[in-house]
């Protein structure tokens, strides 16, 4: 089989694609051997069918994992499958991410599940929110600004989601966020402390907001971040008139994300897009 990342890609996969029909009733011996017949072609009689065999009998064995998980934790027969394919579904929308990275994230999903602490339903969940704005060339003009855009953001607290703010939601500028990270975080203010700290939260978004009211190459930094190594979950570019995306990179990203691109003169001007965008949003 390889590597035990490899174990569990193929085996997640495999369970994914269990479905339920199949799980109305106890399993039998030939339940079980109609289901391999399905899910893996016949022996080809060439060298590489101990491996495919060594693959089957992995995926058979996480299927009664699976459904023996699904009796203990008293939950309904097929959780677990339709966790795999939920994971999986948005394990692929990041299609510029690492097959390393991928692997990684459904690893841990799946040994979460298997002790118990599978995520909470999407309708239920908060919704884990990463703001990014404007810090190091941000005055008191932009601050105010930004102000007003995360009070229309704070409307839609709760609907459908609860927020669960990563980084906070007040209006920050140059001569603030240190302090406010300091606060946060109990570390000092330094460039690798900073970045390590908001990266870790970066990893856990489940939708990335970039407030743009002028330039900065930190957003630019995280918002590469996001999509190449990180959740890659959708992204809502609120972009002020005045400050309109030049850089050509940043434009038309929806070949790489979810991304919705909102301009605005106020910031009352986003409160139908700003609601639409959580409407859609899925932890």
């Amino acid at each position: 089989m390889g590597s035990i990342d490899q174990f569990a890609l193929a085996g997640s996969a495999d369970l994914a694609r269990l479905g339920t029909p199949l799980r109305q009733r106890l399993w039998a011996q030939h339940d079980v051997a109609a289901l391999m017949a399905g899910l893996y072609p016949p022996p080809s009689g060439k060298p590489g069918d101990s491996s495919a065999q060594r693959q089957m009998l992995s995926s058979t064995f996480l299927a009664g994992v699976a459904e023996a998980q699904d009796a203990l934790m008293l939950r309904p027969r097929g959780s677990l499958a339709q966790a795999a394919v939920d994971k999986a579904r948005v394990l692929l929308k990041n299609r510029a991410a690492l097959p390393s990275d991928r692997l990684w994230h459904a690893f841990s999903a799946g040994a979460r599940a298997g002790n118990g602490f599978a995520e909470p339903a999407a309708d239920t969940a908060a919704l884990k929110l990463f703001i990014r704005q404007p810090l190091t060339e941000s005055g008191v003009a932009q601050q105010e600004l930004i102000a007003g855009v995360l009070e229309r953001i704070e409307r839609c607290n709760g609907e459908p989601h609860d927020f669960d703010y990563l980084t906070g939601h007040q209006a920050e500028s140059a001569g603030t966020f240190r302090a406010s990270f300091e606060a946060e975080s109990g570390q000092p203010f330094t460039p690798q402390n900073f970045r390590a700290w908001r990266l870790a939260r970066l990893a856990q978004a489940g939708a990335f907001v970039n407030i743009r009211v002028g330039m900065s190459e930190s957003s630019a930094f995280e918002l590469s971040y996001h999509v190449f190594r990180g959740a890659c979950t959708p992204v809502l570019f609120l972009v002020w008139k005045h400050a309109p995306i030049k850089t050509t990179l940043l434009k038309d990203l929806g070949e790489l994300c979810d991304v919705t691109y909102l301009e605005f003169d106020q910031p009352a001007d986003l409160d139908a897009g700003i609601a639409e965008f959580f409407r859609r949003c899925r932890r």
